[in-house]
């Protein structure tokens, strides 16, 4: 078992295209990810995370849209960054006849 990688939606789309069939439950997992930053504990760092179950690996996106300063117009960029992606996943996902739902797979679940 082992995880397979991308940071690009089109990529992991176009992975998850190859391998439908065998794309556990036809279920794909979605979220934002928060962490927190280093540098200052207001910062946070935010990514969308695609996961899914092909076989005996799981098939991950993570793709980072920026930092969360807790200052409204910059924090906007971000947020707006992320639902594009979520919205790109979920329009993808859908074409391929797969089902987006909220959560994270990780390895050994």
């Amino acid at each position: 078992m082992g995880t397979v990688k991308f940071n690009d939606v089109e990529e992991f789309l176009g992975e998850m295209a190859k391998d439908r069939d065998c794309v556990d439950r036809h279920l794909v997992r979605v979220t934002n990810l928060f962490r927190s930053s280093t540098v200052s504990p207001i910062i946070r760092h935010l990514s969308v995370v695609a996961t899914a179950r092909v076989g005996s690996d799981i098939v991950r996106l993570e793709s980072y849209c920026g930092d969360i300063w807790q200052m409204a117009p910059r924090d906007t960029r971000v947020v707006e960054k992320a639902e594009q992606l979520q919205r790109m996943l979920a329009e993808g996902c859908a074409r391929l006849g797969l089902e987006v739902r909220a959560g994270l797979l990780e390895e050994g679940e």
